[in-house]
């Protein structure tokens, strides 16, 4: 999903002078107690570990940027304006390269690394990226004096913008104790080795113990540089403007889907699509091999869940329902809220990976439950003549139907089963906006696989296996948007700060006439910290951090991410088709990216502006105009 794990579950935040050796993992803990030397992932050392990373980091680099000379990389860290721009990929395995030397205690060439990073990095959200890694280095660097260390790291914290400052620092918020390390270093040990896994085991093993260990230096300097940025006038926040179709004569009808994991209907009866020739009486009434599909479709390999909504059980929602909140703004870099800190309270009994593993599905369960609702709410507002259809897919949330593991090709079959039905629903029904918060990155399906070391042997079976499931989502995607030429498709460009084409996200990297890649931009207008991009595939923004709106039970939540963006894109676009039906999807693109608002450099892309994109079905060319309204029939 656009915000859910598919999508955009990274690796550790990546954050550089001697000593030789990094400082002992056995550090006193918060509470003054210690604790015993962190297992040895896979049998290796500190420098076995390394050596995993250095490999697989300078093999990669070669195939993803060989215009890169390995040699010349001590030049390059020391003199970033002679480097090249610097794709994606090699910035990941840039910050890889960074981890083991700051894990060895090569401190200038830590710090120099992620410099390199930030001033190369065609992505420009990355020039941001390592602030955790940079500011242990100062503070390694400092010495002894704790005055000095803190003032060390408010020096690298102070370097970030106000919009950039409460992610990069969330993990000093997060991360509290010793035992919530060592377990997620034992989650990482249980994983085939790979460099990917050995570059987590790193991080966990030698840098995130000596900041836990030093964590008050850490929240001194947070403070300070928060202080110090309340001082400044206040942000002035992005207008952004909405249009209301409620009472107007002109709107016509128009039909809207929400492809997610799960979406309350008895939210939205009052716009729900129903199908003319289907009862709800579990036979096959309209003799399209679907069962009881008045309102959409259901697939989940779940016997106990073929409602419209996933329920995850009460006992579930009553244990972790009242954390959604502080989960999302967490990840939106609001660790100071209230809800954000009663996450916090509950990250801190973490001791082991069994209530690591058991918290992590928990939450994961409730966002499941929240997101599709939350998406519909928003992709209906202000548009009372749209009517809803609702496509439920467990699959395309992935982490409870194939938990750490990668699908068969049977299930993988399933998935195409069910994108075939959803498209002849799309094109027996005239849906003419279908909004998709969903994605998947080869990199998730990698470390996902990785769970199944009985069955690979190897990281290269991985990656291999990894990418034929790849292959098949993208071909599946691409036939159901090539089977409804009429249809936009609305989809979330992802979170993973990643370019959707360089990665070959899905579907948000697929190019096709008929698709809307949308990513997010923050409450001022800038781009979110986490939002996907790529100059040509996402080319609209749209409102994606703490946007509010309802979830199943009701009640309302402002949550985050590239999800709650796109069906804000969607919304404007199922507006504009229900005043000018005439528009093909191709025509309604560019109609919102000639009517948006160019955002800033370095970023690129155009903010969906909805008061304009009306204005201009009026004042446009003749495609882009509405027929006057009819004039209501004398009774």
């Amino acid at each position: 999903m656009g915000c859910s794990s598919s999508t955009a579950q990274g690796s550790p935040p990546a954050t550089g002078a001697q000593p030789e050796r990094p400082v002992a993992v056995d550090a006193a803990v918060p509470d003054g107690s210690t604790q015993a030397e962190a297992p040895r992932p896979w049998g290796l050392d500190r420098d076995g570990l390394a050596q995993v990373v250095i490999e697989g980091a300078s093999a990669r680099l070669r195939e993803v940027q060989p215009d890169l000379d390995l040699a010349r990389l001590p030049e390059l860290v020391a003199h970033p304006d002679t480097a090249p721009a610097l794709s994606g990929r090699a910035c990941d395995q840039l910050t890889d390269l960074a981890v083991v030397a700051l894990a060895q205690g090569r401190l200038d060439e830590a710090a120099g690394l992620v410099r390199l990073v930030r001033a190369k990095a065609r992505n420009r959200n990355l020039a941001f990226v390592g602030s955790t890694l940079l500011s242990e280095v100062a503070r390694r660097q400092a010495g002894a004096d704790e005055a000095a260390q803190e003032r060390a790291i408010e020096g690298v914290l102070a370097e970030l913008p106000r919009a950039r400052f409460g992610g990069a620092t969330v993990v000093f918020q997060l991360i509290q104790t010793r035992a919530q390390v060592d377990a997620r270093l034992a989650q990482v040990s249980a994983q085939l080795r790979s460099q990917d896994t050995a570059r987590a085991a790193l991080y966990y093993r030698e840098i995130l113990p000596e900041i836990v260990a030093h964590r008050p230096r850490f929240l001194a300097a947070v403070e300070r540089v928060r202080a110090a940025q309340a001082a400044q006038p206040a942000q002035a926040a992005y207008p952004f403007g909405t249009v209301d179709l409620t009472g107007n004569r002109g709107a016509r009808e128009v039909r809207v889907a929400v492809w997610d994991l799960g979406t309350n209907p008895a939210l939205f009866e009052g716009q729900l699509f129903n199908n003319p020739r289907e009862q709800a009486n579990g036979r096959d009434d309209d003799g399209n091999g679907q069962v009881d599909d008045l309102h959409g479709i259901v697939a989940d390999g779940s016997a106990a869940n073929t409602a419209l909504l996933y329920e995850p059980g009460a006992e579930t929602l009553s244990q972790y329902g009242n954390f959604l909140r502080g989960v999302m703004d967490l990840r939106a870099g609001l660790s100071t809220s209230e809800a954000a800190q009663q996450v916090l309270a509950l990250q801190r009994g973490i001791t082991t990976p069994e209530a690591q593993e058991t918290l992590d599905n928990g939450l994961d369960a409730v966002g499941e439950w929240a997101h599709g609702t939350h998406v519909a709410g928003i992709l209906l507002q202000g548009i009372p003549q749209a009517r809803l259809a609702i496509f439920r897919s467990a699959w395309a949330g992935e982490h409870r139907p194939y938990h750490h593991r990668g699908p068969s090709d049977a299930e993988l079959d399933q998935e195409r089963q069910n994108i075939d039905a959803i498209a002849a629903f799309i094109n027996r029904h005239n849906i003419r906006v279908v909004n998709a918060s969903l994605g998947f990155t080869l990199e998730y399906v990698e470390d996902e696989l990785r769970h199944e070391s009985a069955q690979y042997h190897n990281d290269d079976e991985v990656r291999a296996r990894a990418r034929v499931i790849q292959a098949r989502r993208r071909e599946n995607w691409q036939s159901i948007f090539r089977a409804c030429p009429s249809t936009l498709f609305v989809v979330s460009a992802g979170n993973s700060n990643q370019d959707v084409v360089e990665y070959g996200v899905v579907p948000g990297g697929v190019a096709a006439p008929n698709v809307l890649s949308v990513g997010a931009v923050d409450r001022y207008g800038q781009w979110a910290t986490f939002t996907n991009s790529n100059p040509e595939q996402v080319q609209i923004f749209d409102h994606g951090v703490e946007v509010d709106s309802v979830i199943p039970n009701g009640s309302r939540l402002p949550l985050s991410g590239t999800s709650m963006a796109s069906p804000n894109a969607a919304n404007l676009a199922a507006k504009v088709l229900s005043l000018a039906p005439q528009l093909a999807p191709a025509q309604v693109i560019a109609l919102m990216v000639a009517s948006g608002d160019p955002i800033a450099a370095p970023f690129n892309g155009r903010i969906a502006n909805e008061t304009r994109a009306i204005e201009y079905l009026r004042t446009r060319p003749a495609s882009y105009r509405v027929a006057p309204a009819r004039a209501p029939a004398r009774r």
